[in-house]
């Protein structure tokens, strides 16, 4: 089985933990300082996050940065 790739995880998770916590993505703007357009593109898989920019997200969403780009299993 191929291994999913890393914007996809990132993206997966990003929106997976954003409507968790019952956030917008204007609301995650809001929090974060990074444009919903960029978050919008970042849930896409279009764009190459830098670590900045990952920890950035992860703070806003109350977490550790490793979490948005570990694969994520239903168990978890």
């Amino acid at each position: 089985m191929r291994k999913p790739h890393p914007n996809k995880v990132l993206a997966d998770n990003l929106r997976r933990m954003r409507k968790a916590r019952g956030y917008s993505q204007e609301e995650l703007e809001r929090r974060s300082g990074i444009s919903r357009n960029y978050i919008s593109a970042i849930e896409r898989g279009l764009r190459n996050v830098t670590l900045r920019t990952l920890k950035t997200l992860a703070d806003a969403l109350g977490m550790h940065a490793y979490e948005l780009i570990r694969p994520w299993k239903k168990s978890d």
